[in-house]
């Protein structure tokens, strides 16, 4: 005849304490996948994509100037302002979002920089970049267009 093991108390206090835990792994998948119901998504919900982020450039130099814009430690040409002359980019969201945006003049067939500080851009906002004949003044804003 053969007859079953006999557990010790240590293997039925493990076997319960098994239990228990793949109980309540059990409960926690149930409520994260009960939680993560948002409810029933609308038109408004899926078509959302921020409008581009104008830019708009003045330069003051007598110099023509290539224009950067710098955001998420990537460098991103945005053209070339005339010298005294202005200039319209536009910028996608994407590109700036969650990231602080420095705005940089290069002068053609000079030296030195306009850079700005760093900006923080919101949705429907724009920048204004003033590029001054001192390059060392020269000033960037976000405003509402």
């Amino acid at each position: 005849m053969h007859h079953p093991p006999i557990r010790g108390k240590a293997t039925m206090v493990a076997q319960a304490w098994r239990l228990r835990v793949a109980a309540l792994a059990f409960v926690s998948l149930i409520g994260a996948t009960a939680c993560r119901h948002k409810g029933p998504q609308t038109e408004e919900d899926i078509d959302f994509r921020p409008e581009p982020v104008p830019i708009h450039v003045i330069n003051e130099n007598y110099l023509d100037m290539n224009v950067y814009y710098v955001a998420n430690s990537v460098t991103r040409r945005l053209g070339m302002v005339t010298g005294n002359g202005k200039g319209d980019f536009m910028v996608p969201w994407s590109s700036v979002a969650s990231s602080s945006v420095v705005m940089v003049g290069v002068p053609i067939g000079g030296s030195g920089r306009a850079v700005s500080g760093g900006l923080n851009v919101g949705v429907g906002q724009a920048i204004s970049f003033r590029i001054a004949s001192v390059l060392r003044q020269s000033v960037a804003i976000v405003q509402e267009p």
